[in-house]
């Protein structure tokens, strides 16, 4: 059945409606049930027959994918605990609450009981969830167990607040034994503020010394204070199955880190990892011996602020590295003398970014430039912020002569100037695609069109060098809410009579 500009207009009636209860959800209850009974037939065309079909009268009506996304959209957006909005790397899912009667899964079914009904049907409404110390000791369990139940067989999607309290507490102890009985449907497992203890208790339970976690794909471990120390008892000094807990996990690919445990200790999977994220939290060192035992990383994203004594690593070699970003997050040049003590081979790395700002990005320009020489690799993308000299900088572009897209932020870097030589030796000969990146949108009254519309003449002109087609304005977090070239001057203009092909995006 083929259908026509009618039943898309009405499919997209529908799914504007959806979105509306994420902002209104009263409206949302109120209107969609009435629209829908008030409905009246309508003719889908196509050729060369015509079809006349009804369409449904009622909400249980629609499929069940529908309204599964329908449903996603009354889910309210808890705010993750170590959300920071300075840091890019604390972002996470939407995990709802288990405890909060009035939000979430549990308001669908208090509506009527056709709703009540359809929000039961759909086990993956309850296969994604935070769980916290319960305010209520009596009923704690019970909801649990009501909503690991109304899951279904579903793959599970947790957070849980994993501290040395909830181990004491008095339903925490059976709230964990509750939660291990479904270890073999997780899938994402998200522990905040991380206690060997809580990991020691984890470990114990017998589903989970018994079986391995079959589905288990993602693993975060986050802290809110950098400075806390949850296992100082001496009763606690055997904990030597908390190293374990994760080591049955044959699918485990990602590993999150944003704790200050030293996970290098930790006995994972390590060779099957192939996505590795890390945050400031952790101490330089450890990223890099974390890396060391993962030979088969295809995407690593680190961040390097905290650094103390360390041992050399001579060297670490990750042929299959395709994606990597550095933040530097201070402006210390101990990791960099971390780094110059080791032997970085990353053949296959397509993707760099380096963020360095506010801090200087030459020490780790310098550090690259001839790792990426040794390496022999083809980047693709290269992505730039950061104070840095113009000679550290053209050195710099001289190893990357493969890239096609550049990114770079304003008022850091004076990267247009070097893009204007048109001979032989022009860097980044293969470049077609600039991005350009704007901490807010008032900073495109500084842009130098002029200067970016000479080197888009200059290189379309050369026989040395590709011409550069695109150009993405690309704007960082919520500043920009109404996207498209019309909400910046008219300059953009001048951009595309150059024959530009002119997007405006966020960061992502």
């Amino acid at each position: 059945m083929s259908f026509d500009s009618a039943s898309l207009d009405l499919c997209g009636h529908v799914c504007r409606l959806a979105l509306a209860v994420y902002i209104l959800p009263g409206i949302f209850r109120y209107l969609v049930p009435k629209l829908l009974n008030e409905l009246p037939s309508i003719t889908l065309s196509s050729h060369p027959c015509f079809i006349t079909c009804r369409m449904p009268t009622s909400i249980d009506s629609l499929p069940s994918e529908l309204l599964l996304v329908i449903f996603e959209h009354t889910l309210p957006l808890e705010k993750d605990p170590l959300e920071d909005p300075e840091n890019a790397d604390a972002v996470s899912p939407t995990w709802p609450d288990i405890f909060d009667l009035k939000n979430g899964p549990w308001v669908l079914g208090q509506v009527c009981r056709r709703w009540r009904s359809i929000a039961l049907s759909i086990p993956q409404l309850w296969s994604t969830f935070y769980v916290r110390l319960p305010r209520r000791k009596d009923s704690a369990v019970d909801v649990l167990q009501a909503w690991l139940g109304r899951s279904g067989n579903c793959p599970l999607q947790f957070q849980i607040t994993a501290t040395l309290g909830f181990c004491g507490h008095h339903s925490g102890y059976a709230l964990l034994t509750t939660l291990a009985r479904t270890s073999s449907r997780w899938q994402s497992v998200d522990l905040v503020d991380v206690s060997m203890k809580f990991l020691d208790t984890l470990a114990m339970q017998r589903e989970i010394r018994s079986s391995s976690f079959p589905l288990l794909k993602e693993l975060s471990l986050r802290s809110r204070d950098w400075d806390i120390e949850f296992d100082n008892s001496p009763e606690f000094e055997d904990l030597s199955t908390a190293y374990e807990v994760f080591f049955r996990a044959p699918n485990l690919v990602t590993l999150i880190n944003f704790d200050t445990l030293s996970l290098s200790t930790f006995k994972f999977p390590w060779n099957q990892l192939t996505t590795y994220i890390g945050s400031d939290a952790s101490h330089a060192i450890d990223h890099l011996e974390i890396m060391l035992l993962c030979p088969n990383l295809v995407e690593c994203n680190i961040a390097f602020g905290r650094t103390h004594t360390w041992p050399t690593i001579p060297l670490i070699s990750l042929k299959q590295l395709k994606r990597w970003t550095i933040r530097i997050r201070n402006s210390s040049h101990d990791i960099y003398s971390l780094l110059s003590q080791t032997t970085i081979e990353v053949p296959a790395l397509k993707e760099l970014i380096l963020l360095a700002d506010p801090f200087s990005l030459t020490p780790i320009l310098d550090l690259f430039h001839p790792v990426l020489i040794s390496s022999a690799c083809s980047l693709h993308y290269l992505e730039l912020s950061g104070n840095t000299v113009t000679d550290s900088l053209t050195r710099f572009l001289e190893s990357v002569a493969t890239i096609t897209r550049l990114r770079i932020w304003l008022n850091r870097l004076a990267v247009l100037p070097l893009l204007e030589r048109q001979d032989s030796e022009a860097l980044v000969p293969m470049l077609e695609t600039l991005d350009f990146g704007l901490s807010e949108r008032a900073d495109i009254y500084g842009f130098d069109v002029i200067l970016l519309a000479a080197v888009v003449r200059s290189r379309r002109q050369s026989v040395h060098v590709r011409s550069i087609r695109r150009v993405n304005i690309v704007v960082d977090g919520s500043e920009l809410n109404i996207m498209g070239t019309h909400v910046f001057p008219p300059i953009m203009e001048v951009l595309q009579e150059e024959g530009l092909d002119i997007h405006v995006c966020k960061r992502n």
